[in-house]
């Protein structure tokens, strides 16, 4: 059961860069995205080019608005324009471009196309999607993404109108449950990627533990303080980032029981299945044994190691 996905994030001033920095690949590496290819970059292209820095064309068109600005102030929203994994590697090249074309037609028609700072299709991860950024101003010259985006109604309106649209060329695509009938809140995608990669560390990690006495031997101490130099940090932002993130597990986990109980209802709207439900409760799971997995790692480290790490962390600044 494939669906259409579009996704909505605020950002203020402070945010821009970075944003702009990921989607038009003006970074050398990427470590914190495993699932980037960068023999593939090359296939990513645009349906809008920012011909400046998106900061830029923030600020002309705040100023030819003539918005006022205050210092919190929303001033691009990102829209993440997608479909299911296997939708999406089914179409052909052009129809993924179609796709990615309708779905660009929908968002203009919405927020105005001379707001759009940038659009761009990223084919080099593992499911072809699209970043549309925009300045969220109104038709009467408001800076203000709360009335274009909306309350929660609106926003799951957004989400009927563009399923609406979608399928009227892929009749196929669903429209998942409302966030209105679920209460879902989304685990960022980056926590499951920074678990992925600190993953593959972890038999590294688990051999050098079980060999301590190497800490009182030349190179293979050094060798493992290093590995543990490198893990430690990423480790332990990990481990807060997924405390901070805890209660969008518990609501997660509130909603799957949830989603149990009315799924017969839901079914006859070709909302939700069963199996959509099952797996992304087994993610919720997933993580949630990583952090223990971690903790428990990071509580094997030996005192006089965590002063080494200490020591060299200071002689490093």
């Amino acid at each position: 059961m494939p669906y259409a996905i579009l996704r909505f994030q605020k950002r203020k001033a402070g945010g821009v860069s970075a944003i702009e920095r990921h989607n038009e690949r003006k970074k050398e590496g990427y470590k914190s995205n495993p699932d980037i290819d960068l023999a593939r970059i090359k296939g990513n292209y645009h349906l809008v080019r920012p011909p400046f820095t998106y900061r830029k064309e923030i600020n002309h068109l705040i100023e030819q608005a003539g918005c006022k600005v205050r210092r919190d102030s929303v001033v691009m929203v990102e829209t993440l324009i997608t479909a299911s994994p296997d939708f999406m590697t089914s179409l052909l090249p052009p129809e993924q471009r179609e796709y990615f074309e309708r779905a660009f037609t929908f968002i203009s028609e919405k927020i105005g196309q001379q707001n759009i700072i940038s659009a761009t299709v990223h084919m080099d991860e593992k499911t072809p999607h699209m970043h549309l950024s925009f300045c969220p101003i109104t038709k009467d010259n408001k800076l203000s993404a709360k009335l274009i985006l909306g309350n929660q109604a609106q926003l799951s309106k957004w989400q009927t109108d563009f399923h609406k649209h979608m399928s009227g060329r892929w009749p196929e695509l669903e429209r998942g449950v409302s966030s209105m009938i679920t209460k879902r809140k989304h685990i960022p995608v980056w926590l499951f990627k920074q678990a992925q990669r600190l993953d593959k560390q972890f038999d590294d990690i688990n051999t050098a533990l079980a060999n301590i006495n190497a800490f009182n031997a030349g190179k293979k101490r050094d060798k493992a303080l290093e590995l543990l130099s490198d893990w430690i940090p990423e480790a332990e932002k990990f481990t807060v980032q997924l405390k901070s993130v805890n209660n969008h597990i518990d609501s997660l986990e509130k909603a799957f029981s949830t989603e149990s109980k009315i799924t017969s209802d839901l079914r006859s709207k070709a909302y939700v299945s069963e199996e959509e439900a099952k797996k992304a409760n087994a993610e919720v799971y997933r993580l949630k044994r990583q952090l223990e997995q971690h903790k428990h790692l990071l509580e094997r480290v030996p005192p006089e190691v965590w002063e080494q790490l200490k020591n060299r962390k200071e002689r490093g600044r």
